[in-house]
């Protein structure tokens, strides 16, 4: 397995070396020239992003399944479990080798290099609202799983899977897969609308900011999300006559006591009047 993990690394390593400068001409670099150094690629073989022997990191989930085991996990339980693990440590390494070697390229081209976050889909919305943002020096940070890359290629069969702009990524889903990027069908047409996906997906940025309740005898989904009072949802929903009063956010923070409808509730309550759904997206700030 290490071996092949090795492989992997070294093949990565090379081929994120040999595409950088198309990266860096296709996102507009000028004058690169030839490098001002060559690094030495297999100096990342063998070696986690964090500076860790990749023995000793992938070791660490076997520890773990020692640990589930102590705890009164069975051992069909405990394999898996470490299974897991690996490969997100596995998937870790390599997305971390990838970007070292296409940074160290692309500063041997020109010492300004920057980062520009490309998706490799499916993606999940969270990533998505952040395609093609620029993160200057410093990589991006990654969630557990996260597929993303720093880079871009002029390579078609690359082309033809990474994008760095929400929009096109989006644009090319089919309706079920626009809706598991953005959290549900409703969301998914509230974009087809015209809603801002990062208003969507930013509903659900804490755990419990999206919830149900009964109101006015008729069950409802709403978010707290972009109701305090410097939120674009929130001057959206004054204007609109919703706001009443405010209740205190947090130490220092004041949002408006009324429900921020989520779109599924409001085509619920639209039926079959369109003109009333997008009414009630802008009021409530999903169209901007």
């Amino acid at each position: 397995m290490l071996s092949a993990l090795d492989s992997g690394q070294s093949a990565i390593a090379d081929y994120m070396a040999a595409t950088t400068p198309d990266v860096m001409a296709d996102m507009g670099s000028r004058s690169l020239g030839s490098a001002s150094y060559g690094p030495d690629l297999s100096q990342l073989t063998g070696y986690a992003g964090n500076g860790e022997d990749t023995f000793d990191n992938l070791w660490s989930s076997v520890l773990r399944g020692k640990q589930w085991v102590a705890k009164g996990y069975d051992a069909a339980t405990a394999l898996t479990m470490i299974e897991s693990d690996m490969e997100k440590r596995m998937r870790s390494i390599l997305s971390d080798t990838a970007r070292t070697s296409s940074l160290l390229t692309a500063r041997s081209l020109a010492s300004t290099a920057r980062y520009i976050r490309a998706l490799t889909p499916p993606s999940c919305g969270r990533c998505v609202v952040l395609a093609g943002t620029d993160s200057g020096r410093t990589a991006f940070e990654r969630h557990p799983r996260c597929d993303c890359i720093a880079v871009w290629s002029t390579d078609e069969s690359v082309l033809a899977t990474h994008y760095t702009s929400a929009g096109d990524y989006l644009n090319s889903l089919d309706d079920d897969d626009l809706a598991d990027a953005l959290g549900s069908k409703a969301n998914a047409r509230a974009y087809r609308d015209g809603a801002d996906v990062s208003q969507l997906v930013n509903a659900y940025r804490r755990s419990g900011d999206v919830r149900a309740a009964q109101l006015y005898g008729t069950r409802v989904k709403y978010t707290t999300e972009g109701t305090t009072k410097h939120a674009a949802a929130y001057r959206r929903m004054k204007k609109a006559g919703y706001v009443k009063e405010h209740v205190r956010m947090g130490y220092k923070y004041w949002r408006t006591d009324r429900p921020r409808l989520m779109p599924e509730t409001i085509y619920q309550l639209s039926g079959d009047d369109h003109a009333e759904a997008l009414r009630l997206l802008r009021n409530y700030g999903w169209i901007l």
